[in-house]
């Protein structure tokens, strides 16, 4: 006979038609609140202790004798009180036990190349995520069997002709970050088996010429860039988006019935004004065809921009008051992010890159630092940076052996993804170029641009001009007048 069906709602969450886990003396708790709750830890506010905090007292997080709920969450086997996973077992005792299994070398013993990689997922703090990335992912879970029982050599070549090597991706990044395999540019391989890919469908001497491009130009400039410390995403993405408008410019040339060494100036100019201006890219790929002798001399003229797009200053400080508010739900990382753009007038690339160590606690004083110089954060937000370093994000697994990293991501050692901060930014209705102009704007009215430019990271050229596009010439007129100079 079944059992019967409960069809009341969640005394947490108040959701009807949810599977219940547990009726604890609030009533009826559902799955989701019961793992959500019995994963809390923190001060008990009854008895004042550190403890595990499934419960409510006063609509507040409370341990369970506090609470009244009669269930023992202490390990059996390592006294640990935490959510458990198997009869009487926390879930760090479960993934030791999983972990020993899959890093056996064949004989009892966790396989020795292997063992900074065990310690580092069993010591993590929350094992959560590696038991459910290991047991959701069968390719890595089979490909550590195999690299622990000597079938396979621990290289990077063994994760590069695996059969889904995306789905090993992360294990290989957690290789690199602990050690067990020699540091490498993943964007640089990447773009390599992303420019093959590219050109596996092109006509013979296009494909040739597209690839001695790319290597001779963009790789050259990467790998200098890596040796430099200077290699940035975007990068890695402008150069992919170069090289598909030069294979868009020989496709071009291809339909007016053109190899590239019948290339015309009038090719050249229907390319450009027929088209989105992204085409204006191509000009990269055209003067190195033309000095190498693949492309008769044609002109290819530089794009600029017509007007700067700036959000007004109004719409700047709405902004930042609705970074003051709580609600919001913004991602503490994002925040933070969105800050430093609205505020300094940083872009993305160097926001999501900054070191925890460009923060400073002088004094009782939050500074940033860009440069040499050390700039206050103001209040309030000086009150979301506190909170956001006193919980950082993204450290409690493996996935960071050492983190340096003022936003760390999700990816073994790297820093947040600027696309990931750029999306939900976006989101919440914020231009990202028309407010960093705006943002410097406003700095160079309340100081001398060589000021800004020295404690921002930015050129004097580029201080200058928003000086001058922000009507300070004007002012200054204005200001001599007044005083007869």
């Amino acid at each position: 006979m079944s059992r019967p069906v409960f069809t009341g709602a969640c005394a947490r969450c108040d959701r009807t038609g949810v599977r219940f886990a547990t009726t604890w003396p609030e009533g009826r708790v559902c799955r989701r609140c019961y793992q959500q709750a019995t994963r809390r830890h923190g001060t008990c506010p009854g008895c004042n202790q550190q403890r595990l905090l499934p419960g409510l007292l006063d609509g507040a997080p409370a341990c369970t004798d506090c609470a009244g709920i009669p269930k023992d969450f202490h390990c059996t086997r390592c006294g640990r009180e935490d959510e458990p996973v198997r009869t009487g077992l926390c879930a760090h005792c479960c993934l030791s036990d999983d972990l020993t299994a899959l890093f056996d070398d064949g004989n009892g013993a966790i396989a020795a190349p292997l063992l900074p990689l065990f310690t580092a997922l069993t010591s993590q703090k929350h094992p959560h995520s590696a038991r459910i990335w290991l047991t959701t992912n069968r390719h890595a879970e089979q490909l550590l069997r195999d690299l622990a029982q000597g079938r396979l050599p621990l290289s990077h070549e063994t994760f590069q002709h695996h059969r889904s090597p995306t789905k090993v991706a992360f294990l290989r990044a957690q290789c690199i970050e602990h050690q067990l395999l020699e540091p490498v540019n993943l964007d640089i391989e990447r773009f390599q088996a992303w420019l093959e890919t590219k050109v596996s469908g092109l006509p013979t001497d296009h494909a040739r010429l597209i690839r001695q491009y790319a290597r001779w130009v963009h790789l050259n400039r990467m790998r200098q860039l890596e040796t430099a410390g200077g290699l940035r995403k975007g990068t890695f993405l402008a150069a992919k988006q170069s090289t598909t408008m030069a294979i868009g410019f020989l496709g071009h040339l291809k339909t007016r019935g053109h190899g590239p060494k019948e290339c015309t100036q009038s090719d050249v100019d229907a390319w450009l004004t027929d088209g989105p201006t992204t085409r204006s890219m191509a000009r990269g790929f055209v003067r190195w065809a033309v000095e190498h002798g693949h492309l008769p001399a044609v002109t290819f003229p530089y794009r600029t921009a017509q007007t700067t797009l700036v959000i007004s200053q109004a719409q700047r400080l709405g902004h930042l008051g609705a970074l003051t508010d709580p609600s919001a739900g913004t991602p503490p990382a994002v925040h933070v992010a969105a800050l430093f753009l609205l505020l300094y007038g940083q872009p993305l690339t160097r926001i999501t890159r900054m070191r925890l160590d460009q923060i400073h606690d002088t004094d009782g004083q939050l500074t940033v630092s860009f440069t040499d110089d050390r700039l206050a954060i103001p209040a309030p937000f000086e009150t979301i940076v506190r909170a956001y370093l006193d919980a950082l994000p993204n450290t409690n697994t493996a996935a960071h052996r050492q983190n340096t990293w003022l936003f760390p991501g999700t990816r073994p050692g790297q820093h947040i993804h600027q696309n990931t901060v750029m999306i939900r930014l976006r989101e919440r209705g914020i231009d990202l170029l028309g407010a960093r102009n705006a943002s410097l704007r406003a700095l160079v009215l309340e100081m001398p641009a060589p000021v800004v430019a020295d404690a921002l990271n930015y050129s004097y050229q580029v201080t200058d001009r928003h000086r001058r596009d922000a009507g300070s010439a004007f002012t200054d007129y204005i200001a001599t007048r007044s005083t007869g100079s």
